[in-house]
């Protein structure tokens, strides 16, 4: 069982899964103007590190992204790039989905990873499956070559899911928090939008050995990112610990550091002194009480509709979908489109979390994803089976309805499900209720993308968007009826951040 939430884009959870209080001295107005000052400048290395350490995952979006451009070419008759022949639906469908098998087997590996040797380094051998990726990518002559490659895209995105959020948590700070812990999301969904954009212009190949840089400039300037604090101080080398504090503070000197820095810096020893003493072990008792068994089974049920109302099917077979639907723009330009959407949709969400509350913006990104996709289903419906030429006069409705139905997913569905656990779980299972979740979800994946391209061909697309449409509805009703507002709950003490 891993030991640290894993949050995708709001890390204070895990920082409530060990939370402690302190007692901090107060400032007087001279401290507290250097604080300040020097958590502004702090902010920067905060900001910079969190953009180094989004590299890899801006690559791994695009790896999530390669699929929807060129999938196509592998299945195509006319391909001559692997040397046993064109891609069927059956090894397309594992191309898709056994990515999150990696995911699976990735979220425990590097769980266990960061435990042993601390959180940059675990971060710095995330380049070795992902590259991997693009290479074997590059070098593939057979299907299953590719499946190897795919495994291990999603052992690095495993890694990704489970380190990034413990990195934010431990080093940004408490007003920050929150925006930096949103850029997985942002440079996720960038790489979606990348590869869209790059896999329409350029070959297989070039694609494959363009992608690298990304990598390689992570490992470079990884580098120049320290550890972060808590890592240090757990592994003993304090002097380090404090360099490390010094530099996501942005305090230059010993002279710069504050009554307040110093107390915070000792609270940390104290937090992780604290915890490395504690005993207490999970049982099957804790998951026993009311609060804890809604808990877990609202976090499950979220990630299920996340990847049942069918958008990360969509996304991963964009140009596919876009082949089949009736658009008369290129499949390709209407994934950039689309990718661009779900940007903006990621963007307003977090405008919107804290002024809607979560539970009305899970109902309204789950109703319009589902109202979106039952409009186009019957669109599809209509143009496959009615002899009508009016329907031409319409051909730009696909990209319009599946672009807003995809920003509707994006301003609640997409995230909220990631973070909103922790507000809910009682305080002792929250490590393994976000384990469990985490869990749920790369399977959910898997099955999702596994059986979408094969429902295609026995249901069609209008048979599969009506099934997603029907799940979303469903989930708007048990999201009215089960999951409460958590809004403005509190995570943790201040004192403990």
């Amino acid at each position: 069982m891993l030991k640290h939430c894993m949050v995708h884009s709001n890390c204070q959870g895990a920082s409530r899964c060990k939370a402690i209080r302190f007692k901090a001295t107060k400032p007087s107005g001279s401290d507290e103007r250097a604080t300040t000052m020097a958590s502004t400048r702090g902010v920067r290395n905060q900001i910079f590190a969190t953009g180094v350490m989004n590299l890899i995952n801006l690559s791994h979006g695009a790896a999530l992204g390669w699929v929807s451009p060129y999938l196509p070419i592998l299945m195509s008759p006319d391909q001559n790039l692997l040397s046993t022949g064109p891609v069927t639906v059956e090894q397309g469908s594992w191309i898709g989905s056994i990515l999150c098998l990696g995911a699976l087997f990735g979220a425990f590996v590097y769980g266990y990873l960061v435990e042993k040797f601390g959180i940059k380094r675990t971060l710095q051998t995330l380049v070795i499956p992902h590259s991997a990726f693009w290479i074997i990518t590059y070098l593939a002559t057979s299907v299953h070559q590719l499946y190897l490659a795919r495994f291990l895209a999603g052992l690095s995105g495993g890694g990704i899911i489970v380190v990034f959020p413990l990195f934010i948590a431990d080093i940004s700070d408490k007003k920050i928090r929150g925006i930096l812990g949103s850029f997985l999301a942002l440079t996720s969904n960038g790489g979606f939008l990348l590869m869209y954009v790059i896999g329409d212009v350029l070959s297989y190949h070039t694609v494959a050995l363009t992608m690298l840089a990304l990598p390689l400039l992570f490992t470079v300037l990884m580098c120049f990112v320290p550890d972060t604090p808590q890592t240090c101080l757990k592994k003993g080398r304090t002097a380090e610990a404090e360099r490390s504090f010094m530099f996501y503070r942005a305090i230059r000197t010993q002279a710069e550091k504050t009554s307040a820095l110093r107390q915070e810096f000792i609270n940390m020893e104290k937090f992780i002194k604290h915890n490395s003493g504690q005993n207490s072990r999970v049982t099957l008792a804790d998951f026993k009480s009311r609060e804890a068994k809604l808990g877990i089974f609202i976090g499950v049920f979220l990630m299920f509709i996340n990847q049942f109302c069918g958008i990360f099917a969509i996304l991963t077979y964009a140009a596919t979908i876009f082949a089949g639907v009736g658009s008369t723009l290129s499949p390709n330009t209407s994934a950039i489109i689309m990718g661009t959407i779900q940007i903006v949709g990621t963007l307003s969400s977090f405008v919107f979390v804290d002024l809607a509350g979560r539970k009305v913006l899970l109902i309204i990104s789950t109703f319009g994803t589902g109202l979106g996709l039952f409009v186009l289903a019957v669109f599809n419906w209509l143009t496959v089976n009615m002899s009508t030429h009016w329907i031409k006069d319409y051909s730009w409705f696909p990209i319009v309805s599946l672009s807003a139905t995809v920003y509707l997913f994006s301003i609640g569905l997409c995230s909220i499900p990631f973070f909103v656990l922790p507000e809910l779980l009682p305080l002792k299972i929250c490590n393994a209720g976000n384990t469990l979740s985490m869990v749920s979800i790369t399977i959910f994946a898997f099955i999702s993308l596994k059986i979408f391209p094969i429902m295609v061909e026995v249901i069609y697309i209008y048979g599969v968007l009506g099934l997603y449409a029907g799940i979303s509805f469903a989930g708007v009703a048990i999201i009215t009826f089960i999951v409460p507002e958590t809004k403005g709950k509190s995570l943790i003490s201040p004192q403990s951040v």
